[in-house]
């Protein structure tokens, strides 16, 4: 069977490399393609073009001039305006729309809840409407869409009126921010301090300078790539008839994140509980990539002026604030080896930071073997003793494997192991 893409400047589609792993995982000799069409081609008559394929996905501009050679439309598709999925069925093209499911993957997948909280839709697009119909279908308090055309229809609203509108979730469905146009962001600082969640559905560059913002002022921050591999994998389901397995969907997405770090020099983050050797492996792992090597909290000591333990002694809480200071800082390097605090996976915003920089490994090692060699003399958390550890692994064990792409164990006699196996995640 054959597939493609169409559209019409589609140089930088990461959409090959998503079905390629679809068919690989199946063993399908299938293929999938780039096709772009020139605006006139598409506004005259292409149908010859689109026939040669058996399906295939459409972006923008096109999702809805595509629909004039259609015999038939999803109900879905046409209450959206949009079509982004179409099927060849014996010379008869028929449309759908996989953005919805596609976003509504990419929410869950961040634990980004959509019932009775307030969204705000950037753009008015085919894409902000894919957006707007299953935030509403979904139990949405409310949904505004802010557009620059002039409009005074109920649910719509102004960038100027923007900026003094407080809401739950901010969402950017505009190509603003997008390669090769990375500089811009579509709102200031002042909105976005407005809103807890920040999603940006761009996916190149994974970090866009929206979200930076908003890791930058301690908001959670949702980039677009898992939602363009979870619509790819519905597509699949309709052109194969059968459904897709959603383990893929991960294993795909987090080859594709490995594989965008190594082109632009993502981080390797590492995780885990105190004293399971982050920062004893980090350093061979940073000599071996001949990367540099940062542990945050000496990181934090040094951008704050005082000592973890003096941070500490004036709240728990300012220690935090300073460790999200750093995690953004340190998510603006490139090529880093970092080993973060143990309780860096305890605020969304550390996440995003790391997520969206970088690759998170988490080290396992036995609790057992860490109550063993442990010196609680220098860990503010476990003056109480080593029970506290315990108690600190238990409430944060379920983070740990939920925050992290890879885990790696950590062999007790074998470092080298542990460090060769951390190296492959992005080598």
């Amino acid at each position: 069977m054959k597939y493609c893409v169409i559209g019409e400047k589609l140089t930088h589609s990461m959409s090959p490399q998503i079905h390629k792993h679809y068919f690989d995982y199946y063993n399908q000799s299938d293929s999938y393609e780039i096709t772009q069409i020139p605006m006139e081609n598409m506004l005259g008559d292409c149908k010859d073009t689109l026939l040669r394929y058996d399906g295939f996905n459409v972006t923008v501009p096109y999702k809805e001039k595509v629909m004039k050679y259609l015999k038939g439309i999803s109900d879905e598709a046409k209450e959206i305006g949009a079509v982004n999925t179409v099927v060849n069925d014996h010379g008869e093209l028929y449309g759908f729309n996989t953005d919805p499911f596609g976003f509504e993957s990419l929410l869950i997948h961040n634990d980004v809840t959509i019932k009775d909280k307030v969204f705000v839709v950037l753009g008015s697009g085919g894409a902000s409407k894919s957006v707007c119909y299953i935030l509403k279908k979904r139990g949405a308090k409310d949904v505004v869409v802010v557009t620059r055309k002039e409009t005074n229809q109920k649910g719509y609203m102004s960038y100027e009126a923007l900026e003094n509108f407080k809401g739950d979730v901010l969402v950017n469905t505009t190509p603003v921010g997008m390669y090769p146009n990375t500089e811009g962001c579509p709102v200031n600082k002042n909105v976005i301090s407005n809103f807890d969640t920040v999603v940006d559905i761009v996916y190149n560059p994974v970090y866009t300078n929206l979200l930076k913002t908003a890791v930058r002022l301690g908001k959670k921050a949702v980039g677009g790539l898992y939602m363009l591999v979870a619509q790819a994998m519905k597509s699949q389901e309709i052109w194969q008839k059968k459904i897709t397995d959603k383990q893929l969907y991960v294993n795909i997405y987090n080859e594709l994140m490995k594989e965008y770090f190594q082109k632009t020099g993502g981080n390797i983050y590492l995780t885990g509980i105190m004293s399971c050797g982050k920062t004893v492996k980090g350093k061979r792992v940073a000599r071996t990539l001949g990367w540099e090597f940062i542990d945050a909290d000496e990181y934090i000591e040094k951008i704050s002026g005082r000592t973890v333990k003096q941070l500490f002694a004036e709240g728990e809480q300012v220690f935090r604030n300073w460790e999200s200071k750093a995690m953004y800082e340190l998510s603006l390097r490139h090529n880093t080896v970092i080993a973060t605090g143990g309780g860096a996976i305890l605020k969304d915003v550390n996440v995003s930071a790391m997520r969206l920089s970088g690759v998170i490994v988490l080290i396992e090692r036995k609790i057992e073997d860490i109550l063993n060699n442990v010196n609680t003399d220098t860990r503010p958390l476990l003056q109480a003793g080593k029970d506290r550890l315990v108690s600190i692994y238990e409430s944060r064990k379920d983070r740990y494997y939920s925050t992290c792409d890879v885990v790696v164990k950590s062999y007790e006699y074998d470092i080298y192991k542990t460090v060769k196996d951390i190296v492959n995640v992005i080598k």
